[in-house]
């Protein structure tokens, strides 16, 4: 907005010229980028800077928990404020015995970098009432309730009289704000302390004075006796460098004296939480009210959804009527009477009108009612339309799996002998049922009012071979007899003959080799038959 743009300008000195490359929409979505930026834990990017920033000053009222509830809960007028300002003495350091203990402070100032502590401590003997409020500020919307949040922090008073006892001093209360990245303030922690001094007993190493004597002594004598002037400089350095050793070498020794040391106590206070403003956090009752509300929102949405897709099935079904008329006319003037076609031409004419009329207000229920109302009369002649065509391709298919049927118990008589002919002539039975079923519903249908219900639908055509079938599956499972074995004779074992005898091995070799061969012949045959007729009744 250029208006704005002159504002901006003038505010930065005049000499600016503003970036125009970006518009509201990338601004917020680059901010926020930026920001996810510099909060991520899980990306490793260079830190972008951006701070974000307190928009209105916060501050914390202290009072005697003993003040009355009425007094203490109230949240003050339009702004929060206290009604009795007299009574509060907003001060940040000091007491004064004629009024009523009170403190006062701002925490947060106008402007202050979130996600930041800070920790205001005084000297209190007695349970304190915590407010956190906004301070009056021209930037707060008009009517904005002041209170944030209140606390009743417990446990001053008892370990205060505990302290007492031990003729210790009044204990220091010490209160931790956050103002966190979301820009909410609290309080997180609530600590009391009183120090005091002990006397403590400590053992420390000093030199021991007895020995220090015994040696400074004994170097004496030394001295005396070594004057001899003529002494190279090395021996005196040797000397010296013993003499060194020695005084490093002197003896340490335990000594217990008195310290000062301090000695805190501390003690965790109690908490308890609550609002009273119009600001509050979320409570499980509010929020199954929200949730609630959040539902009938998405309910309304889905049944807005659904009526625009009524509205427009509705509307596509006129025009789905229309078309049809045009597009198959010879095929629906053999399966509709002009009666039949006129009042689906009106019927589509009223509907259209109704929907660009009273429709324009209509519900879900009144156009799914009326979408009813306009498509059941016309899906039965358009039924009928379909069913011209679909009826003879179905009898079609019908006819050609009965032949199959009657081809494949024909070569049963010869590939299947142990398929009796009573089970085959009762699929054959079944077949001339069918194909009997097909000859009388085709000569009903034929002298039947093509404009009226169908005698019979293309639907019901594949399923009269379901008998037949289910026979044929049996049949094909049923397994064919075994061979009778043949045994041999004692008679039999023991002829041979001097022929017999004189013939060579490997004449014995062929035949049996020979013999084994038909046998697998036989029984590959065997397979391949039971594999083909099995699979001519898997066809059906």
């Amino acid at each position: 907005v250029p208006k704005v743009q002159e504002a901006v300008k003038e505010a930065l000195g005049g000499n600016l010229v503003l970036g125009m490359h970006l518009n509201s929409d990338e601004s917020m979505a680059l901010g926020a980028a930026f920001h996810g930026a510099n909060v991520s834990t899980s990306f490793k990017v260079r830190h972008v800077g951006l701070a974000d920033v307190n928009p209105f000053p916060i501050a914390v009222d202290l009072t005697d928990l003993s003040v009355g509830k009425e007094e203490k809960k109230s949240g003050g007028g339009l702004f929060g404020k206290k009604k009795d300002d007299d009574k509060k003495k907003k001060k940040k350091g000091g007491d004064d015995d004629d009024d009523e203990w009170a403190k006062h402070a701002t925490i947060f100032k106008l402007g202050s970098k979130l996600g930041v502590k800070k920790t205001i401590a005084f000297s209190y003997d007695k349970d304190v009432h915590v407010e956190v409020n906004y301070e009056e500020n021209d930037n707060l919307p008009i009517g904005t309730g002041l209170s944030i949040e209140q606390y009743d922090v417990s446990g001053i008073a008892e370990f205060a009289k505990e302290m007492a006892d031990k003729e210790l001093g009044t204990p220091k209360v010490s209160l931790q704000f956050e103002l966190d990245g979301s820009g909410i303030t609290k309080l997180i922690k609530a600590e009391a302390v009183v120090e005091e001094t002990v006397m403590v007993e400590e053992e420390v190493e000093v030199d021991d004075e007895e020995e220090e004597k015994k040696e400074e002594t004994k170097e004496k004598a030394e001295e005396k006796q070594d004057d001899d002037a003529e002494k190279e400089a090395e021996t005196e350095t040797k000397e010296d460098d013993k003499k060194e050793e020695k005084k490093e070498e002197k003896k340490k020794k335990t000594k217990t004296v008195q310290k000062e040391k301090k000695k805190k106590h501390v003690r965790a206070l109690s908490v308890n939480s609550y609002h009273v403003g119009t600001i509050r956090p979320y409570s499980p009752e509010i929020m199954e009210e929200s949730k609630a509300k959040l539902d009938a929102l998405a309910q309304k949405d889905k049944e807005r959804i659904m009526l625009e897709e009524a509205k427009n099935n509705y509307e596509g079904y006129i025009y789905y009527i229309r078309n049809k008329l045009i597009d198959d006319e010879e095929d629906v003037n053999k399966v509709s009477s002009e009666e039949q076609r006129e009042a689906l031409r009106k019927s589509g004419e009223e509907a259209e009108d109704w929907m660009f009329d009273e429709g324009f207000t209509a519900d879900l229920k009144t156009y799914e009612a009326k979408y009813e109302e306009l498509s059941a009369p016309a899906e039965k002649v358009f039924f009928r339309v379909a069913e011209l065509s679909a009826r003879p391709k179905a009898i079609k298919a019908l006819t050609s799996k009965l032949d199959k049927v009657e081809a494949l118990m024909k070569k049963w008589e010869t590939t299947m002998t142990h398929i009796t002919e009573e089970e085959r002539k009762e699929v054959l039975d079944k077949v001339e049922e069918a194909r009997k079923w097909v000859e009388e519903n085709v000569a009903e249908q034929e002298k039947a009012d093509q404009t009226a219900d169908p005698v019979f639908t293309s639907a019901e055509v594949p399923g009269q071979t379901k008998k037949i079938e289910s026979i044929v599956g049996r049949l094909t499972k049923k397994p064919k007899p075994k061979p009778e074995k043949k045994t041999e004779t004692d008679a039999d074992k023991n002829e041979t003959t001097s022929e017999g005898e004189s013939t060579e091995s490997e004449d014995l070799d062929a035949k049996d080799a020979e013999s084994t061969d038909e046998a697998e012949e036989m029984k590959e045959e065997g397979k391949d038959e039971e594999a083909e007729e099995k699979k001519d009744g898997d066809e059906l």
